[in-house]
């Protein structure tokens, strides 16, 4: 019988961009849209933002290519454009995002309704009271928290209970093996709130696969300014020298560093199932891999091992930690 793993979602912040010409195509999109069936993946995730180059491109591709008449569920975020989130989580904000969002994407209700990033200048009470009046429409299944430092999360909580608000109950943060801050208090503050936590960047941006390490990586997302923001987290020698340990213990064995690190995630990691884990791609080869690799269980314990070891080594070097900064996201 094959293990269980997170539920898996798709992440479409590549379509509609002119990074990635294929994916303003909606033939070639509507073939990713068949591989996750076949999948059984009915779970995208996308963003009012998105794509960062062309704001909304990917929420209006994936209404013409009717990815809801399809089965599939579709989970949004609030739109901040540019490089500065505040004022993004007011309450007439919120209600013209979403609004925006239902239209295009056309539905009448979204899965899940994430805050996208943190807002420093509406007051914490009245996000909390406007994805609240969302929920309270029917606009959404569940709200979502992302990106939120854990004491502004603490606080949007503790104003939810004061005030009989519904809570958010998923998270969504930045996760993989060399990111591993959620391990050590977000997580647990989850479990303790029955939230569950859908991970990002699984594969860091792309660094997991081990071509800039390798010197490979020209022509990928990390060596462009969509991708830079990654870079700038992800190109330290300590990082670099994780992956060459990896690719020492998984070569003999024959596991790819991009499968290693998404079967580490599903069936070793601090994930449970029903957390997820959010799978991009932006060509359909990369897709049916990651999705098959998704599937192939555990890993050798040798690896497990690896892992572990490189996660402590990191952890005492105090840089297994990403604070996502709206003024450092792509476009630039």
């Amino acid at each position: 019988m094959a293990q269980k793993h997170p539920v898996i979602y798709f992440g479409t912040s590549t379509f509609g961009s002119s990074h990635v010409p294929t994916l303003q195509d909606e033939a070639i999109v509507s073939t990713f849209l068949d591989a996750l069936n076949d999948g059984d993946v009915s779970q995208i995730d996308t963003a009012a933002r998105y794509p960062p180059d062309n704001h909304g491109g990917s929420e209006r591709m994936i209404g013409r290519v009717k990815a809801p008449a399809r089965g599939f569920t579709i989970n949004t975020k609030v739109l901040f454009a540019g490089q500065n989130s505040d004022g993004t989580l007011s309450k007439e904000a919120v209600r013209k995002s979403v609004a925006n969002s239902l239209e295009v994407l056309g539905v009448k209700k979204l899965g899940i309704l994430y805050a996208h990033c943190p807002d420093l200048a509406t007051p914490l009470a009245e996000q909390a009271e406007a994805l609240n009046e969302q929920y309270q429409k029917g606009y959404c299944e569940k709200i979502g928290i992302s990106n939120f430092p854990l004491d502004m999360l603490k606080s949007f909580i503790d104003i939810c209970e004061k005030e009989g608000y519904i809570k958010p109950s998923v998270y969504q943060g930045q996760y993989n093996l060399i990111c591993r801050e959620p391990e050590k208090e977000l997580l647990p503050f989850l479990r303790e709130h029955n939230m569950t936590f859908n991970a990002y960047s699984p594969l860091g941006g792309g660094f997991l696969t081990g071509k800039l390490t390798l010197g490979t990586a020209e022509g990928t997302r990390l060596r462009s300014a969509y991708g830079a923001h990654f870079a700038a987290w992800y190109d330290r020698p300590e990082f670099h020298d994780a992956v060459k340990k990896l690719l020492e213990v998984i070569g003999p064995l024959g596991i790819k560093p991009s499968e290693a690190a998404l079967r580490w995630l599903a069936y070793h990691s601090d994930l449970g199932e029903k957390d997820g884990v959010i799978l991009g791609a932006t060509k359909i080869e990369q897709l049916k891999q990651n999705l098959e690799d998704m599937e192939k269980g555990a890993l050798p314990q040798a690896v497990v091992d690896e892992i572990m070891a490189i996660g402590e080594t990191i952890d005492a070097m105090g840089s297994g930690n990403f604070d996502v900064k709206p003024a450092e996201l792509p476009p630039r």
